[in-house]
């Protein structure tokens, strides 16, 4: 019996084709725990552990398999063999899914942490120069850097302090910039530039929802 096991490169396939080749594998297979040990059919047997736990002695390991092409064992003989391959698989699956998450993370914070079945709430940032929003942004830290820039085009001075004076101490504060120099901490120079953090809700409930919001 021949079975060829060389795994596809996730980036040239969907991954719904290969893992649902995987999963019939699984579901058609016996569940193990499997060894295997030396015999005149194809040069080995598989023979599956079937003790009262994982921890089956060699005793418990009964029902040589017929795992000849046709035999009532094949399937569990083709799902062994492709366990290499298919772990190799789905291992480069799970990098690539990490490395997706991580940048999705990096660019929306919170997005990689959603819940299901729970309110979907995610909070952007608008930066704002006398309540005329100029941008909005998943971070505050790019809010932060459009407001810091705007608010500079226009300044000759050449050593400025930018400082982002939050309305309170909680994470959702909004604030506003001031600038400070060169003659120090009492040159300061209101820029009228604000950060307002704003909710996005994936859907409306009219029993919570408050007017403003």
């Amino acid at each position: 019996m021949t079975i060829h096991t060389t795994a596809p490169n996730p980036t040239d396939q969907a991954p719904t084709t290969w893992l649902y080749a995987i999963r019939e594998r699984l579901q058609a297979a016996t569940p193990g725990p499997w060894t295997v040990q030396n015999s005149t059919l194809n040069g080995h047997v598989l023979t599956r552990c079937v003790g009262p736990n994982d921890l089956a002695s060699d005793n418990d390991c009964v029902a040589e398999l017929d795992v000849r092409e046709g035999g009532r064992d094949a399937a569990d003989a083709d799902f062994i063999a492709h366990a290499p391959t298919d772990i190799t698989q789905l291992l480069a699956h799970i990098d690539q899914l990490t490395q997706r998450l991580t940048a999705a993370e990096a660019a929306f914070p919170g997005i990689t942490h959603l819940t299901p079945g729970a309110p979907v709430e995610l909070t952007i940032y608008r930066t704002e120069h006398d309540t005329i929003p100029c941008g909005l942004f998943t971070t505050r830290t790019a809010a932060r850097a459009c407001g810091s820039d705007q608010s500079t085009r226009d300044d000759d001075r050449i050593e400025v302090t930018h400082a982002w004076i939050p309305e309170h101490g909680g994470d959702d504060a909004a604030e506003d910039l001031s600038l400070f120099g060169p003659g120090g901490e009492d040159d300061e120079t209101l820029t009228n530039f604000s950060i307002v953090p704003l909710t996005l809700h994936v859907a409306y409930d009219p029993e919570t929802w408050e007017d403003g919001e």
